[in-house]
């Protein structure tokens, strides 16, 4: 393999997974900058270890198990944090959440899938609320409503698109 065809087949993979594998180690490390960091620091390792890597097999499951593996380090160097989880507990996390991030992008397929479907008020709610990133009290003072109603509303339809997802994937045999 040339270095300009390991390049592309690198990114082409990386590209593929790279949310699994960011999920996998939030799941881990809850603060969003260390994860970051972590997973820079994975992806630099797969890079350089990417000989290792066996052709077809996951490469999702080969990045989680690299940045498993980074994780533990960065425990060590920070042992006396007591705000660290045990190696057993990284290992339940790891087997209880390895499933859920397998099927992630059928399940964010889902989620656009039910998004679209929503009536037009409720999309753009749901737009003003996580694509904008728009409070609460905001979105209700631009619509004229209270706070209240607004809530109640995002709550029926996180309701509606929970439902809906878990119907579309029990369609494709993953719920």
């Amino acid at each position: 393999m040339t270095d300009s065809s390991k390049t592309n087949e690198f990114l082409r993979l990386l590209m593929a997974n790279q949310k699994r594998i960011y999920a996998f180690i939030l799941s881990l490390v809850p603060n969003h900058e260390d994860a970051e960091d972590l997973f820079q620091q994975t992806v630099l390792i797969m890079w350089s270890r990417f000989d290792t890597f066996v052709p077809g097999s996951s490469f999702a499951t080969w990045g989680m198990t690299i940045a498993r593996y980074q994780i533990l380090s960065v425990r060590k160097r920070y042992a006396r944090d007591t705000l660290h989880l045990s190696n057993m507990a990284i290992e339940l996390l790891e087997k209880d959440c390895h499933p859920f991030i397998e099927h992630m992008d059928s399940r964010m397929y889902a989620l656009r899938r039910c998004v679209s479907r929503l009536r037009p008020r409720d999309y753009e709610l749901i737009r003003l609320r996580y694509e904008q990133e728009m409070t609460i009290k905001a979105i209700a003072q631009q619509a004229g409503r209270s706070v209240q109603s607004i809530y109640k509303r995002i709550a029926r339809i996180h309701d509606a698109l929970l439902q809906c997802i878990r119907t579309t994937l029990a369609k494709e045999g993953l719920a």
